[in-house]
């Protein structure tokens, strides 16, 4: 009780997480809308993963230049900038359904003749190519800024906090998408600008939220090479992940999280198993909605896969932050890798929506835990002033396997089936669990307390 006294009252972890979450909301309802109006508009399922995957490409690669921009201007602010835009963006995405679409028609005669949502009007041929531009804009806006809260985090709140606070993220996160697919769907019904209309008003409460952020840490000014006027900072800022003192240009800057990331071999293999962990299941989840919703069940429906996944993880976080400090770190990372693998095997195998939702819950019980010890870890590897930079290679990496996972996801669902396509991306989850199980040096991870001793011994590199 303590920790959860000095979190809320000594930190403005209350307002960052008030913020954060907002824009989650908004995100998760427009993420769950857009591809079914995609599906709906143009009724090919290739069309609304393409969509999808062409949106995740640019955010991914726009990252790079984001996580410079998150380590070298003011995060509070960016954070503001990152929830007035999309206001913005909502608002204009509200007006192009009811513009281009009757947003209150709901046709008997959807995709493949099931009752699938429908548009008519005269330019109801338009809103795809409408939705296609307006979120590849949200795109841009997320690959420069979207990082920026978590990027800040660390800086609201003390180091020896950190794991119990991401607990507390994964159990905001759960709680978010479990309601996000359902609420998406019930909005839909109301009227197809319904969630962005409600994603601009989530928007405007992150704004107010982020305004209300006062204590968190703050580079000190920034010269004109982009170095900290902070001598401590500026000297890291001229070392590079080799160690030799450079005075590399902006775009190696934008590159050095990535670099990082690929050059240590610890972080090369683990970065490797979470694009495959990452792409393959959400892909999953994707096709499971569209295929919902293009066999004629009703939209609320669409998201109940991901609200059974988000049901696993909240409680999961539930114990995760007791977890951390009692149970080895390579123990949860491991169980976390097998459970995904094994989870979403079965639900890929069993044909009854119940049973893969029951498969799904369990496969990410034990993710909060395993994301609160690699995040309390990276606490240690990098820098306040790197976050930004790290991030973002993440986030390319991450987002691209995603994206191309999504792509010819969509196009195997059109020519092979639902089904067949699962048992691949499913394969690819057992891939991933047999390459991160075969790493010594992150099964063996023991408690945070002797994670020093760990990282000098296995000769982890910090950035």
């Amino acid at each position: 009780m303590a920790s959860d006294t000095e979190l809320w009252r000594g930190t403005d972890y209350g307002w960052w997480l008030a913020a954060d979450t907002s824009g989650a909301v908004g995100a998760s309802l427009i993420a769950f809308a857009v591809p079914l109006m995609m599906l709906a508009t143009t009724g090919s399922s290739a069309a609304a993963t393409t969509t999808e995957s062409i949106c995740v490409v640019v955010q991914a690669v726009l990252g790079l230049a984001g996580g410079v921009i998150q380590d070298r201007y003011d995060r509070r602010t960016l954070m503001l900038i990152w929830g007035a835009s999309g206001v913005v963006l909502s608002a204009v995405a509200a007006a192009a359904v009811m513009l281009f679409g009757n947003a209150s028609k709901t046709s008997g005669h959807g995709v493949n003749g099931a009752n699938a949502p429908a548009f008519g009007g005269p330019y109801a041929h338009v809103l795809p190519i409408a939705l296609l531009c307006i979120v590849v804009l949200f795109s841009v806006r997320d690959g420069l800024l979207e990082n920026t809260s978590n990027a800040m985090l660390r800086g609201v709140v003390p180091d020896e906090q950190l794991p119990h606070a991401m607990a507390l993220n994964d159990a905001r996160d759960s709680t978010v998408t479990l309601a996000g697919g359902p609420l998406g769907g019930l909005l839909m019904t109301v009227g197809h600008a319904v969630p962005f209309l409600t994603s601009a008003v989530l928007s405007v409460l992150g704004v107010v939220s982020a305004w209300r952020i006062r204590r968190y840490w703050k580079r000190a000014t920034v010269d004109d090479s982009g170095h900290s006027g902070n001598a401590d900072d500026a000297a890291d800022d001229a070392i590079d992940v080799s160690g030799a003192i450079t005075a590399a240009p902006r775009w190696r800057d934008a590159l050095d999280g990535m670099i990082w990331l690929l050059r240590d071999r610890f972080q090369r293999h683990l970065i490797i198993a979470a694009t495959m962990v990452t792409g393959a299941s959400n892909a999953f989840l994707l096709l499971t909605a569209l295929d919902i919703s293009q066999g004629g069940s009703q939209l609320i429906s669409a998201g109940f896969i991901n609200a059974a996944s988000a049901v696993g993880m909240l409680l999961g976080a539930l114990m995760a932050s007791q977890l951390v400090n009692r149970v080895p770190g390579g123990v949860l990372v491991g169980v976390m890798f097998a459970l995904l693998a094994a989870g979403f095997t079965g639900a890929a195998l069993v044909p009854s929506m119940v049973g893969k939702a029951i498969f799904v819950a369990c496969s990410v019980l034990a993710l909060p835990a395993g994301n609160a010890v690699l995040g309390g870890l990276s606490n240690i590897l990098v820098g306040k002033d790197k976050l930004g930079r790290v991030g973002a290679g993440s986030m390319v990496l991450q987002y691209g396997a995603y994206g191309v996972a999504v792509a010819l996801a969509g196009w195997g669902m059109q020519t092979i089936g639902y089904g067949p396509t699962c048992l691949i991306l499913a394969t690819v989850l057992v891939a991933a669990a047999a390459y991160a199980l075969t790493m010594r040096s992150l099964i063996t991870l023991p408690t945070p307390d002797r994670w020093a001793e760990h990282i000098q011994r296995w000769g982890i590199a910090q950035f």
